[in-house]
């Protein structure tokens, strides 16, 4: 049993396949939305949407088709290239069960690369990214959120996009939650595996 949908947004990579392995095995239910583009003909997820045009954005509209088309309480994301750690899905819905108070929650992620973690006062080189709030992660960084699937009928991505920008990031769609009242929490472990085929990762979350 789930109570969360994973929404695969797809742009055609090859890695989609991988993609969706991975949250088939983490036992969620799957959603591949397409951004215009075609979906191999091997792959056979639990729905499919193709969007009749390319919006990109960082899927933005993407996200927002697959969260209006989900039926469970909660709901996640996945781009076409990576991947869920091994585990991921227990994490989630262990957290969720024990605190079900909790509206936002934001898994880590893995890169193949190093990556510097902007905070106040320094720059952290890490793999890592996302692991804690007190870090002071900035615009930039990548945030994997889970979210309560009803945000999305008043909270779109790619609504009230900040002045100075082209659209709603999820750093930016996370802060725009916590300003309307949703409680936001870190789970404080690796999810999601970013990339993970071009840095040879082995799927470990830990």
């Amino acid at each position: 049993m789930t109570d969360t949908t994973v929404v695969i947004k797809t742009i055609g990579r090859e890695t989609l396949g991988s993609a969706i392995e991975s949250a088939v095995r983490e036992k969620f239910k799957v959603i591949v939305v397409s951004d215009g583009s075609d979906m191999p003909t091997t792959i056979s997820p639990v729905k499919y949407v193709r969007l009749g045009r390319r919006w990109g954005y960082y899927g933005g509209m993407a996200a927002n088709v697959g969260a209006a088309l989900a039926e469970t309480e909660f709901i996640t994301f996945l781009d076409d290239d990576d991947e869920f750690a091994s585990g991921a899905g227990e994490v989630i819905r262990d957290k969720l069960k024990e605190e079900p108070q909790i509206d936002v929650w934001i898994g880590g992620v893995r890169f193949n690369r190093e990556i510097g973690i902007k905070t106040t006062g320094e720059t952290i080189v890490s793999k890592d990214l996302s692991l804690d709030s007190s870090l002071g992660v900035t615009p930039g960084n990548v945030s994997m959120p889970t979210y309560r699937t009803n945000i999305f009928a008043h909270y779109p991505f790619m609504n009230n996009i900040p002045e100075g920008q082209t659209h709603l990031t999820d750093f930016y769609h996370i802060k725009a939650c916590e300003l309307a009242g949703f409680k936001v929490a870190w789970f404080g472990k690796v999810l999601y595996l970013v990339r993970p085929i071009a840095g040879g990762l082995n799927g470990e979350g830990q």
